[in-house]
């Protein structure tokens, strides 16, 4: 899968004990081969990982190998004539871990900046919530107002290697993505056999970082302004885009459950479900 990059650039990570934010110098960053393409439905962290349509190519694997082993975080790019039509970063546990460390991710959806915020009614056993969030892309650098979102598509610790792999390998980013996110936990049923004292939970979370350029083209429809819950009704292509989005993940979101519990079915998805706006097909 590559070779595996240890300790680097001494950047402030943030407190050690977070499992979204573990200390720079505990971490194993691989980068697999580019050629290799991924179509359907793939194996992730123990579950089953439903893409999106389209051929996504394997961009970067990130695990903190000491604090927080149990998270594993993967990194899917899909592109069209050299342009990035969707980035996909995938997150799950391999083992459970306490509640308070999913707290950004549960704050993710919880932001007044996102076009879109849902979620199933919380059941005492599992959260789901699913979202959609405008993002600008600034020399390469992900900028959104949803600062627990921020946090991951700002991560210092695998966003960089991940960008700096896209611009080696010649990919273009468009000047605005549309993530549409999704994120259950569950709470552990049992640790070694006994029922969880702790609250620890299982999660997994998946942003589909989606482009509205037209194909071949890193150009968006709207002007910047447009791109943010209240500019959004300004422009009419920005608007149909985002509600298309969010049209697109609510079918999508019900894939994504049966993955995590892993029953998927081995019959591919229906091509309506999967092909989020920015498929070009």
């Amino acid at each position: 899968m590559g070779a595996d990059t240890r300790g680097g650039d001494k950047a402030d990570a943030g407190d050690s004990t977070n499992a979204l934010s573990p200390d720079e110098d505990r971490r194993t960053v691989s980068a697999p081969p580019m050629d290799a393409q991924f179509e359907g439905t793939i194996p992730f962290a123990g579950r089953q990982l439903p893409l999106p349509a389209g051929k996504w190519h394997p961009l970067l694997n990130y695990q903190d190998d000491v604090a927080h082993g149990e998270v594993l975080t993967s990194l899917y790019v899909r592109s069209e004539q050299g342009i990035v039509t969707g980035l996909l970063i995938a997150q799950a546990t391999t083992q459970s871990l306490p509640l308070g460390d999913t707290q950004p991710i549960q704050d993710e959806c919880h932001s007044t900046f996102n076009f879109m915020s849902e979620s199933l009614p919380a059941d005492g056993a599992s959260t789901e919530c699913w979202m959609t969030s405008p993002i600008r892309v600034v020399n390469n650098v992900f900028l959104t107002s949803n600062q627990a979102l921020q946090a991951l598509i700002g991560s210092p610790l695998f966003i960089p290697p991940a960008v700096q792999r896209l611009t080696m390998m010649g990919f273009d980013l468009p000047s605005v993505l549309v993530d549409a996110g999704w994120n259950r936990i569950e709470k552990s049923k049992s640790v070694q056999g006994k029922p969880s004292t702790d609250q620890r939970v299982d999660f997994m979370s998946v942003h589909a970082l989606i482009s509205p350029a037209d194909i071949g083209s890193r150009a968006v429809p709207g002007a910047p302004e447009n791109w943010s819950r209240a500019g959004m009704s300004d422009s009419l292509a920005v608007s149909d885009f985002v509600h298309r989005t969010n049209d697109w993940l609510r079918g999508w979101t019900p894939y994504l459950r049966e993955g995590f519990a892993g029953t998927l079915p081995t019959t591919p998805i229906p091509g309506n479900a999967a092909a989020d706006p920015g498929f070009h097909g």
